[in-house]
């Protein structure tokens, strides 16, 4: 593969030497005086054993700025017309849970994978944003306050996804929660599916995909503030079969399959106090995309570059592991990219070096899927296993909420 607008092309990397250091972790605006990050020419070194559908690419160049140093990090191109492969988000069994991504891909069977969306790392392992798998929504996320990733730029919403339409193009889109009770008199709105974080005043709805966590301690916090106090005043109704048939506090365990479960806090719990067991209701519920056609799997990401344009705000200061996507402008094409960070062999990038990056690749649009410790690319060659092939940051590698991966059809 060449690079596109950077006029580079990438090579396979020497070999690596682990070290990490906080030298360059914080860095100038500019990556080269153009803008540009992949700013060398640099020769290709044979070719990969790429398998149908993909190429896989290492780059290594040296961001020039002052208090730059070197840089590598791995590409795999997908042409999604090919036949051959398709691409779908790896999950763990259900919403709060973590994998590595070789155990999301190797029990996949995937030919490669990045990791995914931002998480609540450290408490339930939930995602931040939202997630459709196999067109249906798994999880709408949380909050905005509740989010331990980056704000997004000006003029971009917080609920922008990396998806994938029925017919396999790919799309950086937002989508949109809506669901709501209905019961004799009265509709009560819901605010989000299988959420860490129910919003203040709100109802969030979980279902089996929420597993065995306890319930509860999703009315803690405020929209802002996780260290806020739990809601004094909360309620949980179950729903099975159109029918109301349990209401008490907010419970534990895996729901019954056909069973969801509607949590309510402060004047949330207040508008399910009028349901009873055994009371007739309409439930609805589900994620929409706004703008794209509907999206047969998406998962929250942040926007980094649109119609070849770096977006601005972006945080220009410090350095990091990084993974990304890119996808050409038609949505036929997709970049999964990694960038290693924190070791003396790569000082990582910041986030409008890494959307600089994706547009020097030729990737037109580009958003930033979580970093850091968890940035992790596996691939699988001609005859071979799979494989790790960045350097990832966190040792052990860090488990992750969810992996974007490329399966054969």
């Amino acid at each position: 593969m060449t690079g596109g607008a950077g006029g580079f092309a990438v090579v396979r990397a020497g070999p690596r030497r682990r070290g990490r250091t906080d030298a360059g972790r914080r860095a100038a605006a500019s990556a080269s005086p153009d803008g540009r990050v992949l700013d060398e020419l640099l020769v290709p070194r044979g070719a990969a054993a790429d398998l149908p559908g993909t190429t896989y690419r290492e780059f290594t160049t040296t961001l020039s700025d002052p208090r730059g140093g070197p840089l590598r990090g791995d590409v795999v191109e997908v042409d999604l017309t090919s036949p051959a492969v398709r691409v779908d988000l790896l999950t763990p069994p259900v919403v709060p849970a973590v994998a590595t991504v070789p155990e999301l891909a190797g029990r996949a069977g995937a030919i490669a994978a990045v990791n995914g969306g931002f998480f609540d790392e450290g408490g339930t392992g939930a995602p931040v944003g939202a997630e459709i798998v196999d067109g249906a929504a798994r999880t709408s996320g949380v909050p905005v306050g509740r989010r331990p990733s980056p704000p997004a730029p000006p003029g971009q919403g917080p609920d922008t996804v990396v998806g994938l339409d029925g017919e396999g193009r790919a799309h950086l889109a937002r989508v949109a929660f809506r669901g709501s009770v209905v019961a004799r008199d009265r509709t009560v709105p819901l605010a989000g599916l299988d959420g860490y974080a129910v919003p203040v005043d709100g109802v969030g709805v979980f279902d089996p995909a929420w597993g065995d966590a306890p319930r509860g301690p999703t009315t803690c916090g405020s929209d802002t503030d996780p260290d806020a106090p739990c809601s004094a005043d909360t309620l949980e109704v179950r729903v099975a079969r159109g029918e109301v048939v349990a209401v008490g506090p907010p419970g534990a365990g895996r729901l019954p399959d056909g069973t969801v479960a509607l949590v309510g806090r402060d004047r949330g719990a207040a508008s399910l106090r009028g349901l009873t067991v055994g009371m007739s209701v309409r439930l609805s519920y589900g994620l929409g995309a706004v703008g794209s056609p509907p999206l047969r799997v998406a998962l929250g990401a942040l926007p980094l570059a649109r119609g070849g344009d770096v977006l601005p705000g972006l945080q220009d200061t410090e350095r990091a592991p990084r993974t990304a996507v890119g996808m050409s402008s038609d949505g036929s094409r997709l970049w999964l990219v990694t960038v290693d960070g924190r070791q003396d062999a790569s000082i990582g990038v910041t986030l409008a070096e890494l959307a600089r990056l994706l547009t020097d690749l030729g990737a037109p649009v580009a958003a930033s899927l979580d970093g850091g410790g968890s940035t992790t690319m596996v691939r699988r060659g001609r005859d071979e296993g799979l494989t790790i092939v960045n350097d990832p940051a966190a040792d052990p590698l860090r488990a992750v909420t969810d992996s974007l991966a490329v399966l054969p059809r």
